[in-house]
């Protein structure tokens, strides 16, 4: 199967990992809404929302949850937006999740627009090493 998905879940493509658990990899997305701009992708593959396990629907929800809070304090954004796009709208043929930061005066309609360029890798870089921080952060305070 050559599903850019897997490749990306499976770091086989080059992605800057922000977080990530047994069954998920969580990147900045490319060609992000806002910087944090995060995708939550299941390492199995699967590609619309009734293909996921049961349990890994629940992992999935747990990182958006828990990646929510991370973004939240890292980019202190006025809102969060998490979506996932099925059918016809996956781009990747891969099931995933967005969890994108959002500001004020963002118009959802305008928000979501396909036009866009791919972010800087200096910009990518830079949130990337402002989330991991936040999250190992958390982490840190999840086990005292």
């Amino acid at each position: 199967m050559n599903c850019i998905g897997c490749r990306l879940a499976k770091k086989q493509e080059n992605v800057l990992v922000v977080y990530e658990t047994a069954t998920l990899t969580c990147i900045l997305d490319y060609m992000p809404f806002n910087p944090g701009h995060v995708l939550i992708l299941p390492k199995q593959h699967a590609a619309e929302v009734e293909e996921l396990d049961p349990k890994m629907g629940t992992d999935i929800m747990e990182a958006s949850r828990f990646l929510s809070k991370a973004v939240k304090a890292a980019f202190d954004p006025d809102g969060i937006t998490i979506i996932q796009n099925g059918g016809g709208f996956n781009d990747l043929g891969h099931y995933h999740m967005h969890v994108i930061p959002r500001f004020e005066g963002q118009d959802f309609a305008e928000f979501f627009s396909e036009e866009g360029e791919p972010a800087h890798e200096e910009d990518l870089a830079q949130a990337a090493q402002k989330l991991i921080r936040v999250i190992k952060e958390m982490e840190q305070h999840a086990r005292v």
